[in-house]
C-alpha cells in the first residue's frame, strides 16, 4: 500500500510533463513554415513587374513586431493585403502587382509568427485580426494616404482576419474576402472530424479547449460569421473555390448570406481552397479592380455586374474579361 503512495507523485509528475509537451508540441505545429529569409521562386518582386518593396516594421498586439513590404502608389489610395495561417506572405503578390499597377499602395506584411515577423506562432486568428487594425493604423500615418481610403484584402484566415478588423474599424472602405471559414470553432470541428472520425460533438470540443489553453486564446470569439453583419454599408466582396478541400462545403456562401447589402459574391469554378487567382488570373484581377473602383467610387455596388441573383452568383463563366484598366484615380 505504502508503496502506492510513493508511485502517485511519480505519475503526476509524468503526466504534467506530458500535458506540458503536448503544450509545446502545439505550439511547434503552429509555428511558420516559411521563415525569415526563405523566399521561394517565382514570388519576387521583380517577376510581377513591380518595383522592390520598402521594408517596414510595426507593432501588433501585444506589442509583437510584425514585418512586412510596402509599395507607394500614384493615389492617395491604399489596400492592406493579408495572407492566410500558413504563408507566405509573398505568395500575394500577385495581388499586390495589380493593385500597385492600378495605382494603389499596397501594406503586404507577415503575419505573426511567419516570415520576418515575431511571435512565435499562429493564435488562429485569435490576434491576428487585432493585428490588422495595427496594420491599418500604420497605412493611415503615411504620407500621401488619405485615412478613409484603406480597403483591405484577405485570403483564408486572413479573409476571416479582415472581415473581423472592418467590422472594428468602420473607416475602413472595403473588403475583399477570399475563402473565409464561418467561425474558428466550426473551422476546427471539421477538420478534427475530418482527421479522426471522431463525433463532433466531442472532438471539436476538446480541439478548441486544448488550443485555447495552449495558445493563451479564446478562439470562440474568432466569427467571421457574426462580425460580417457591422461592415455594411460599406461594400464587400466574398470569392469561394468550387472544389475547397479544407473547409466545409459553403462556408463563403454562408459568411455573404449573413452580411448586408452592398455585397458580391463569386464562386470560381475549378478552384481549390486559396487558389483561385491561379485558375483564373485574368478574371481575377479585373473583377478585384473594378470592385475596388466602385468602392472608391462611392457609386452604388451593383451585387453582381452580370448576375443579380444571390444565390445563383455569376460563378461559371468561362474568362473572357478583358485586360483591366481600372485604375485608383477615380
Amino acid at each position: 500500500m505504502n508503496g502506492i503512495w510513493y508511485t502517485l507523485p511519480l505519475i503526476m509528475i509524468a503526466l504534467i510533463g506530458c500535458v506540458l509537451g503536448l503544450r509545446v508540441l502545439v505550439r511547434k505545429l503552429l509555428s511558420g513554415t516559411y521563415k525569415a529569409g526563405e523566399v521561394v521562386d517565382p514570388y519576387r518582386p521583380r517577376n510581377f513587374a513591380i518595383p522592390d518593396p520598402i521594408k517596414v516594421e510595426f507593432e501588433g498586439e501585444k506589442h509583437t513586431i510584425l514585418r512586412g513590404r510596402f509599395w507607394k502608389g500614384e493615389s492617395d489610395k491604399a489596400i492592406i493585403v493579408v495572407h492566410g495561417i500558413d504563408g507566405p506572405s509573398i505568395e500575394m503578390l500577385p495581388h499586390v502587382s495589380y493593385l500597385y499597377r492600378a495605382g494603389y499602395s499596397v501594406l503586404l506584411y507577415d503575419n505573426r509568427g511567419r516570415g520576418n515577423s515575431d511571435g512565435g506562432f499562429s493564435t488562429l486568428g485569435f490576434l491576428e485580426w487585432r493585428d490588422v487594425l495595427h496594420a491599418i493604423h500604420w497605412v493611415r500615418g503615411q504620407p500621401g494616404i488619405a485615412a478613409h481610403k484603406i480597403g483591405l484584402h484577405g485570403l483564408s484566415l486572413g479573409a476571416a482576419c479582415v472581415i473581423m478588423a472592418a467590422a472594428k474599424d468602420h473607416q475602413i472602405r472595403g473588403v475583399l474576402a477570399e475563402s473565409p471559414f464561418v467561425s474558428m470553432p466550426i473551422m476546427l470541428t471539421h477538420v478534427a472530424n475530418k482527421m479522426t472520425r471522431l463525433p463532433k460533438f466531442l472532438i471539436g470540443e476538446l480541439v478548441r479547449v486544448l488550443l485555447d489553453w495552449s495558445l493563451e486564446t479564446k478562439l470562440r470569439l474568432v466569427e467571421p460569421h457574426t462580425a460580417v453583419k457591422n461592415i455594411a454599408p460599406r461594400p464587400l466582396y466574398i470569392i469561394d473555390a468550387e472544389e475547397d478541400q479544407l473547409f466545409p462545403i459553403d462556408t463563403a456562401q454562408t459568411v455573404y448570406d449573413a452580411a448586408d447589402e452592398p455585397k458580391r459574391f463569386w464562386k470560381v469554378r475549378g478552384a481549390a481552397h486559396a487558389n483561385c487567382w491561379h485558375v483564373m488570373p485574368e478574371e481575377y484581377e479585373q473583377r478585384a479592380l473594378d470592385f475596388w473602383a466602385d468602392v472608391f467610387s462611392g457609386k452604388p455596388l451593383a451585387r453582381n455586374p452580370t448576375q443579380a441573383s444571390a444565390k445563383e452568383p455569376e460563378n461559371y463563366e468561362e474568362s473572357t474579361t478583358p485586360a483591366n484598366n481600372s485604375t485608383a484615380s477615380s
